[in-house]
């Protein structure tokens, strides 16, 4: 009978504690405090003595009601690449992969947090519809000093635009799923020998979750949350992380015969084959 430790290395549960533990202070980051730059004014010249102050036109937008919620986009990023794996593993199962199939999503998940709300508490930048969202007080003429915002809540998430928390938590599991369904479907491949006729439709639909992702990100601009320079980082800090995340617990996707295997799987038999290659080649290359 294995002994706690031994099944404590099987289960890795040692990476999946350490990653826990950062998520847990990557959540509690924001309540650390946030950098509280001045409120942009506008300048109108009247006249030698006086001038009138302006709002900023850039963060003068309307807020919309969010088509995607953070709990749907955590739903999308994260649970619906769990359900599309389970789909694969069951049509072909390999050893290890759906435990390094959480572990990577989860890590994914827990650099990008950490990642975005860093930046966030650090950068404080105002988002598009931030005189709404804290409700600006527009009765009083404004000195171009004093704060007018009247909903101290509002004004605190107007201040974390920079990056845009959807794209990067859109990205780090869409994209990851990307990189796993292109492994499983050993688009490498079909680089070394005939092509299938069924090679660039695999290749497409593994590219499918990039364009939910991509939808994801947008929607923050057409809801004026963000500005398109915080959904460009927001989108390459999940996108690094899928990738860290990927290497870190699978064989290349470029790797023809073991493109989709755990890399525990690939190195678990020294002396044998503990699972037969996904994807068969004459000139393959190892992990």
């Amino acid at each position: 009978m294995a002994s706690w430790a031994e099944r404590a290395r099987t289960y890795r549960a040692g990476d999946f504690a350490a990653t826990l533990v950062v998520l847990a202070v990557a959540m509690t980051i924001s309540s650390f405090g946030l950098f509280r730059r001045d409120i942009p004014v506008l300048t109108l010249p009247l006249n030698a003595t006086s001038s009138l102050f302006l709002r900023d036109p850039s963060l003068n937008l309307k807020m919309r009601k969010e088509q995607v919620s953070p709990i749907v986009c955590m739903v999308l990023a994260y649970v619906l690449p769990l359900l599309v794996h389970a789909v694969v593993q069951w049509k072909h199962r390999i050893a290890n992969d759906t435990r390094d199939f959480v572990l990577s999503l989860l890590l994914s998940g827990t650099l990008t947090q950490l990642i975005t709300n860093i930046v966030k508490s650090l950068a404080g930048r105002f988002r598009p519809s931030f005189y709404d969202m804290c409700d600006w007080n527009t009765e009083i003429l404004w000195d171009g000093v004093a704060n007018l915002c009247r909903n101290a809540a509002g004004e605190a998430q107007g201040r974390k635009s920079f990056p845009s928390g959807h794209s990067s938590t859109a990205f780090s599991g869409l994209c990851f799923l990307s990189l796993y369904l292109l492994g499983r479907a050993g688009v490498a491949t079909f680089a070394r020998g005939t092509r299938s006729m069924l090679s660039a439709a695999k290749l497409f639909g593994a590219c499918l979750p990039l364009l939910l992702a991509t939808w994801i990100a947008l929607t923050r601009s057409q809801d004026n949350w963000h500005h398109y320079s915080d959904i460009a980082v927001g989108a390459l800090i999940g996108i690094a992380s899928a990738f860290v995340a990927h290497a870190f617990n699978y064989a290349a996707v470029c790797s023809p015969e073991n493109a989709g295997l755990p890399l525990e799987t690939c190195f678990a038999d020294q002396e044998g084959t503990l699972q037969e290659p996904l994807h068969k080649d004459n000139d393959a290359s190892e992990c």
